[in-house]
């Protein structure tokens, strides 16, 4: 960090009318180095990116003093049009959630075409040269991509693109807000590759915001620690995630090894059987009148047990997702049937009675999408009380449940865009936990979250889980929460269920490859 620096951030203080939310942080950021801002979910990590974007929510204002200075010169926080020549061009941006950042209406190419014009790029035929060379870059040479819309590419496909556009303008300093959490563990693997590739070559300074401590390991070369809007530690990322001093940096590094750890044993000997899928195959529909449908999960036989819980594992594109709606009744079988509680689905009968959805409760990977943005915290969690008939206890309930995921109950007045994504996340396993239900499907829900509250996240899924004895079906492409919150994991490959195994048998050479691939899916440390 001895370079003069390409970011300077000092004091920053960004605050609201009653609360602070930055307290006087500073860091610099030189050429061609990349700093990991590391800490728990509402830490202040992706308000600190906003902030050096110049995009403040609205209520939200820096405060005196505050000055970032970006090639020597302080950014124009105050000037709007004077930001927007910078974002895009000199500063490059790849936000969490790429399926949300792209247009949903837009085809992949355009998307990247559009960039390339708001970069000054006026010739048609160079734009079309350079969409080719951008997607090559981020290893997406398929000729087909820039035709296809978003929806149409996998998760990883689509973080290519949104780096694609981020480097679009040549920038100087790139600022990646969790590009990898919603990934799994090959995936964001080859994204932090890339992304160690594409600094080296262009010399750019970056800003990566993540909550996983392997990657930032594996990625930064200094590391800087946020604890509830103060900037508590920063140094060098070998000094930092091995010999911490703060306190709270001791926290986070010694929070993994909870996972390496056994989870929670629970005496479930003859507990019954609550869902079981024999023989299941679940279709895709083909597109247009006469398109053949697409098989996505193939002759599938497993079964979810009273106070047990199953891990299932796989790549993206595994066909994890579509077993799991399956599971619940989200998505009919093809073939074989799935027993719910009691009552059978078919091909024949492929529909759940709404009498028996109410104790079958799913919890989404993305919870921007999975919560109505115009409904407060409080009528998000009061609207299946209502439905349950509990309208009248809904208050002391809310609040309770809040505070079981690790919510202040002061949070229900607020909307969805005013929590962090880990806030979000908890909100909707809070709604879920509302409902008491029998069966809970939780797919991926601790992905966005920073290692601690992932530990108190599945704790408490567990404790829950012990009191009240719910069967759990949990989706994961981490497969140290994976082991630990399980009872038994099945792998998924090609929409096959390739192993399957009792968690203590996870690392038995008879393993299948496709498991000692994810075993072996660990970022490497950055040169």
């Amino acid at each position: 960090m001895t370079d003069t620096p390409l970011l300077d951030v000092r004091n920053l203080v960004v605050h609201t009318c009653d609360s602070t939310i930055l307290n006087g942080i500073s860091f610099p950021i030189a050429p061609g180095r990349t700093l990991a801002l590391i800490g728990e979910s509402g830490s202040g990590k992706s308000m600190t990116g906003l902030s050096i974007l110049g995009l403040l929510p609205g209520g939200v204002a820096y405060g005196p003093g505050a000055r970032i200075l970006f090639d020597g010169a302080p950014l124009p926080l105050g000037d709007e049009p004077g930001m927007r020549a910078l974002r895009g061009a000199r500063i490059g941006v790849v936000f969490q959630d790429p399926m949300v950042c792209l247009n949903p209406f837009m085809r992949v190419g355009r998307q990247i075409d559009e960039a390339l014009l708001r970069a000054g790029i006026r010739d048609a035929a160079k734009r079309r040269q350079r969409v080719a060379g951008l997607l090559a870059e981020v290893e997406l040479p398929d000729a087909a991509i820039p035709r296809r819309y978003p929806h149409e590419i996998s998760g990883g496909q689509q973080q290519r693109v949104m780096i694609a556009m981020a480097l679009a303008g040549e920038p100087d300093l790139l600022i990646a807000d969790e590009p990898t959490s919603a990934l799994d563990a090959s995936i964001a693997v080859e994204i932090i590759t890339l992304l160690a590739t594409l600094q080296e070559r262009r010399r750019m300074a970056m800003l990566f915001i993540t909550h996983d401590l392997s990657v930032a390991g594996a990625l930064a070369h200094d590391v800087a620690v946020m604890h509830k809007g103060d900037l508590v530690e920063i140094g060098p990322a070998d000094e930092v995630l091995t010999r911490p001093r703060h306190p709270y940096s001791m926290r986070l590094v010694q929070a993994p090894d909870t996972l390496h750890a056994s989870g929670p044993q629970i005496n479930v000997r003859g507990a019954a059987c609550l869902a079981a899928a024999t023989g299941l195959s679940v279709d895709y529909p083909g597109k247009g009148l006469f398109g053949r449908p697409t098989r996505a999960v193939h002759d599938i036989q497993v079964a979810l047990h009273q106070g047990r819980t199953l891990g299932i594992l796989g790549q993206s594109g595994s066909g994890k997702s579509t077993l799991a709606a399956a599971l619940c009744g989200l998505r009919p079988p093809a073939t074989g049937s799935i027993r719910l509680l009691d009552r059978t689905l078919t091909p024949a009968a492929p529909h759940l009675p709404r009498a028996l959805r109410r104790p079958i409760q799913f919890v989404f990977q993305n919870p921007h999408g999975a919560l109505n943005p115009r409904l407060t915290v409080r009528r998000l969690l009061g609207e299946p009380l209502v439905l349950a008939g509990l309208g009248a206890e809904a208050p002391r309930r809310i609040a309770v449940a809040l505070e079981e995921v690790g919510l202040d109950p002061a949070l229900a007045t607020r909307y969805p865009h005013q929590l962090s994504g880990g806030q979000r996340q908890r909100v909707c396993i809070a709604r879920a936990l509302l409902c008491d239900p029998k069966i809970l499907i939780c797919d991926e829900v601790v992905s966005a979250l920073d290692m601690t509250v992932q530990v108190q996240i599945l704790a408490l899924l567990k404790r829950l889980q012990a009191a009240r004895g719910f069967a759990m079906a949990f989706i994961g492409h981490d497969i140290e929460v994976v082991r630990w919150i399980s009872d038994e994991i099945i792998v998924m490959h090609g929409g096959n269920m390739v192993d399957r195994f009792e968690v203590a048998d996870l690392d038995a050479p008879e393993r299948h490859e496709q498991t000692r691939l994810l075993l072996s899916c660990k970022p490497r440390r950055a040169a």
